[in-house]
C-alpha cells in the first residue's frame, strides 16, 4: 500500500520537475543540503535520505557537473567529504521545490485535515520503526536528520 502510493507520486513527481532538468533523488539531495544549512558530509546526506553510500555518490556527481554543488576534502581525512550547495544549486532548487511542495499539496488535498493529522502520525510511527531497525541491521548510532548548520 505505502510503496504502491510511493512510486506513484515519485513517478508523478518525476514528470513535473522533467523541465527543470532535474530528478526527484536530485531534488531531495538539494533540500537535505538547503535544510543542512548548505554544507553536509556525504555521510550525514546518506543517513538524511536513507541512501548507500554509492547511490549518494552518483548523485552528487551528477549535480556537481551541473554545479549545483561542489565536494570539499577535509584536510586531515581526505576519506571525509563534503557537499556544499552552490549559489546556482540554491536557485534550482528554489525553482523546482515549489513544484513538488503544490504536487504533494494537489494529491494531499483528497485528505480531510484529520485524516492528514492521522496519516502523518502512522507514517511518523512506521519510520521511527523501520529507521531503529535499519540502524540496529547496520551497527550505526540512531537515524535523523543532521542538525542544521549556522
Amino acid at each position: 500500500m505505502l510503496h504502491h502510493t510511493h512510486n506513484a507520486m515519485f513517478k508523478l513527481t518525476e514528470l513535473a520537475l522533467l523541465p527543470h532538468n532535474l530528478s526527484l533523488p536530485q531534488l531531495h539531495l538539494l533540500h537535505v543540503l538547503k535544510q543542512g544549512g548548505g554544507i553536509l558530509t556525504t555521510g550525514e546526506v546518506g543517513r538524511a535520505m536513507v541512501k548507500a553510500s554509492q547511490t549518494i555518490t552518483g548523485l552528487v556527481d551528477r549535480l556537481e557537473i551541473q554545479d549545483f554543488v561542489e565536494r570539499q576534502f577535509e584536510r586531515r581525512d581526505r576519506r571525509k567529504t563534503w557537499v556544499r550547495l552552490t549559489a546556482k544549486g540554491e536557485r534550482k532548487w528554489e525553482e523546482a521545490m515549489p513544484v513538488a511542495s503544490r504536487l504533494a499539496e494537489e494529491v494531499f488535498s483528497a485528505l480531510t485535515d484529520e485524516e492528514l493529522r492521522g496519516l502523518q502520525a502512522s507514517t511518523d510511527k512506521l519510520r521511527t520503526v523501520a529507521l531503529r531497525r535499519l540502524d540496529e541491521a547496520l551497527g550505526r548510532s540512531p537515524s535523523g536528520m543532521p542538525p542544521a548548520r549556522s
